[in-house]
């Protein structure tokens, strides 16, 4: 029988993906010549069995094969379960202190409130018969007043520790019902390893395998200063594997499944003239149903029915009943750095425990020269958006993603980041700047009269009026539009505008690019026509 060897082996590298990880992890034993059982427990149970590799380092030793297991052991909180019961009940004790605590003091008020009716009545009687005088009541109403305000003050300072007492009560009562409720055995993977060595010595065993319940997805801090650009491309990792990943080198990588398992394929779009209908089949009995389907099939269908009710020649082979499809399992992504995915190496190391809440860390931080301008679409919002056209001149690809914007260190909006290759050019909204006034008002809409037959003109225009109240020069691009027809018998008709715009569309777009001095302001009319036919309603208009 070869010797047993229990290895201990820590986490030494985590990658990863954006829909799991892949989990390194390294250790070391003493080999004697002759075959050993290196075994490595207590890896968590979302590790994907067919995933496991192990590596073996050193001299005149040989890996043979390697075992991987399923084990079940006892659950930890249910042996620690009395243990939470008793937390329990010492934390309702202790609100049940109090509550007797708060019970003596509202006892103690009430008697100081009887005892306050009686002394005024006796006090009045004594001061209308000139035994006591008007100092002593008075002494009396302050000693009772300072009695009552100590008793309250008591009372609130139970009331809150009476709070924090059920809160206490609530987490144990809560820890004991999550070691309740887990009545199965604890699951965890467990690798065997079959060394042969030659000779006595050392040898370091390398583990690596691929978990669930594992992504990260990025985030980003866009900061502005003058015409700079700093992205600030973030990881925010979140894990419930089952496991805590001590600090260890860390890497995310962009690897991702796509919507296929395999290359798609496109397959012929047929088209057809529209059929009507065919009416509902009356109700059929299920032999002469199936008898009229089998009429409508292949000959082959038919055949097999024959052999179904007349039984198979002999060497045919039956044909077992089909049961329902399974899936096609999910294949693990294979991530390798010369691949189509990227990895991220993080520079500073972090630990991720299994609690699921986000974890971030820095990837990196770049900074680009940025062409600065204005996009104003005042039939959408009055509002002037800072942006910025910038060229990824890194190395790096980054994902789509939620932005937060500075400008000069300060926090100014939230916007977001499209997938962006490297050296490819992308656009960033980097916020709405209140110092370019953007207004657009309708300022002619008139509809001609039409006789009977003819056709009807209505008259629309628009002004847009654009106020730089910046300190230096401001680039503006403004974009509007005009109606487009979808019917042959509305005409759409562009009949003036101030300035000429610098783009027009085929789908309507106009754009005028302006620029704007400090404290100037520019005027665009533009105006139109649709003309229609008197018997048409329009729609859209």
């Amino acid at each position: 029988m070869p010797e047993f060897l229990d290895v201990v082996a820590p986490i030494t590298a985590v990658t990863v993906f954006r829909d799991g990880a892949r989990v390194a992890r390294t250790g070391t034993l003493s080999v004697e010549a002759g075959g050993c059982r290196a075994v490595i427990g207590d890896l968590p149970a979302t590790a994907d069995a067919a995933s496991v590799r192990v590596a073996l380092r050193g001299h005149e030793v040989a890996l043979l094969d390697v075992e991987v297991q399923r084990r079940y052991s006892a659950d930890p909180l249910r042996a620690d379960a009395a243990a939470l019961r008793a937390q329990v009940e010492a934390a309702r004790d202790a609100v049940q202190a109090l509550d007797d605590e708060d019970a003596a003091e509202q006892a103690a008020l009430g008697f100081t409130g009887h005892l306050s009716e009686a002394a005024a009545q006796a006090l009045a009687r004594a001061v209308s018969y000139g035994r006591v005088g008007h100092d002593d009541l008075d002494q009396m109403a302050a000693h009772l007043s300072a009695s009552t305000a100590q008793a309250l003050a008591r009372r609130r300072d139970i009331a809150a520790r009476r709070r924090a007492a059920h809160r206490e009560l609530e987490a144990a009562q809560q820890r004991l019902a999550d070691a309740d409720r887990r009545t199965g055995p604890v699951e965890s993977i467990e690798v065997a390893a079959l060394i042969e060595a030659t000779a006595a010595g050392a040898a370091i065993v390398e583990l690596t395998y691929h978990v669930s319940g594992v992504s990260w997805r990025p985030l980003y801090d866009l900061g502005l200063a003058g015409e700079q650009v700093t992205i600030s491309y973030l990881a925010e990792i979140t894990q419930r594997t089952g496991e805590d990943w001590p600090e260890v080198e860390l890497a995310v990588s962009t690897s991702r499944q796509g919507r296929h398992q395999t290359l798609p394929e496109l397959r012929p779009w047929y088209i057809d003239r529209a059929r009507p209908p065919r009416p509902p089949m009356a109700p059929m009995a299920p032999m002469a149903a199936r008898s009229a389907r089998l009429a409508e099939s292949d000959g082959t269908v038919a055949q097999e029915l024959a052999f179904a009710s007349a039984g198979a020649p002999a060497g045919f082979p039956q044909s077992a009943p089909a049961g329902p499809r399974q899936p096609a399992p999910m294949q693990a992504a294979q991530v390798d750095e010369s691949g189509a995915g990227l990895v991220y190496r993080i520079t500073r190391p972090l630990a991720v425990p299994s609690d699921g809440s986000p974890h971030k860390t820095a990837i990196a931080s770049i900074e680009l020269a940025a062409k600065l301008d204005h996009l104003a679409v005042p039939a959408l919002a009055a509002e002037a958006y800072l942006r910025a056209t910038v060229t990824n001149e890194s190395a790096l690809l980054f994902l789509p993603g939620r932005a937060r914007v500075f400008h000069d260190g300060q926090f100014v909006g939230e916007t977001a980041m499209e997938t962006v290759a490297a050296g490819a050019e992308f656009e960033l909204q980097l916020g709405v700047d209140d110092q370019v006034k953007v207004e657009r008002e309708l300022r002619r809409r008139t509809t001609s009269k039409a006789v009977l037959g003819g056709s009807r003109t209505v008259d629309i225009g628009y002004e847009i009026t654009i106020e730089n109240h910046r300190g230096g020069q401001a680039r503006v691009s403004v974009h509007d539009h005009i109606p487009v027809s979808a019917d042959g018998d509305i005409k759409v008709r562009l009949r003036e505008t101030s300035p000429d715009p610098s783009e027009r569309t085929d789908l309507g777009e106009l754009i005028w690019d302006l620029v704007l001095d400090s404290g100037k302001s520019s005027t665009i009319k533009y105006r139109f026509t649709v003309e229609h036919p008197a018997s048409v309603t329009v729609a859209g208009l």
